[in-house]
């Protein structure tokens, strides 16, 4: 294959794509329940959770929209078994979450050097969610820390399980070697932000008329999803 002079390996990307085919689907059958609560949370969270906003909720939708994505991406990653570019999203999601929120009450802004000095990091938004909703705040905290110890940067615990080490000879992996171990902890995670999301922005816009207008059923939801969260990954949290 030839694009502007410049030979693409097709066969080569073909050959991953099939493979990573195959884990998706080996998840789903050794993984499928606690796959589909995942699946299911992320779904409402990202088609049905918010029903109408207002030309105002810009900024909220580009980081609501973005927690959407980084989850999605989490939950393929996972499933491909690739773990770090799993990590990797769900730190980007849970600075999203605090911005997010933080925008429905924060001043508006429309000129650039405003939003940036606003919104160009998580340090306004996380004092804010500290002050308004500790609780959610020390649970933001608590997971992002997790990952930022242990996936943040390269270390041996995340380079091992590119190895597979026999008897007598030792293989490289393109897939995690350990995802049977940690497939089923990670859905949790993702399950749990998800959530997290989900609970922490509906309570946000139950104190502000910002605009945004939920789905009529979300507190059901959110609480339905917490139960199912609870019954699923029990062994897991």
């Amino acid at each position: 294959m030839m694009e502007n002079n410049i030979t693409i390996n097709s066969g080569h990307i073909e050959h991953l794509i099939a493979l990573e085919n195959d884990k998706v689907q080996e998840a789903w059958n050794n993984y499928s329940t606690h796959l589909k609560v995942a699946d299911d949370i992320i779904y409402f969270l990202s088609r049905e959770f918010v029903d109408t906003t207002s030309d105002k909720n810009v900024i909220f939708m580009s980081f609501f929209t973005q927690i959407s994505v980084d989850l999605e991406l989490a939950m393929l990653s996972t499933i491909r078994r690739h773990d770090i570019q799993a990590c990797m999203m769900l730190r980007h999601a849970l600075e999203s979450i605090p911005l997010a929120a933080y925008s429905l009450f924060s001043k508006q802004v429309i000129d650039k050097c405003g939003i940036v000095a606003e919104f160009g990091n998580t340090g306004k938004a996380c004092d804010w969610i500290k002050n308004n909703y500790p609780e959610h705040s020390e649970n933001i905290k608590g997971i992002k820390g997790k990952i930022n110890n242990h996936y943040s940067h390269a270390n041996i615990t995340t380079a091992a399980p590119n190895l597979i080490i026999g008897d007598d000879k030792t293989f490289s992996c393109f897939f995690d070697s350990n995802s049977d171990k940690t497939l089923p902890k990670r859905l949790y995670i993702i399950s749990e932000i998800a959530w997290l999301a989900l609970d922490l922005i509906d309570k946000a816009i139950g104190k502000t008329n910002g605009g945004v207008v939920l789905n009529k059923d979300s507190d059901q939801k959110i609480k339905d999803f917490g139960e199912q969260i609870d019954s699923v990954f029990s062994d897991k949290s």
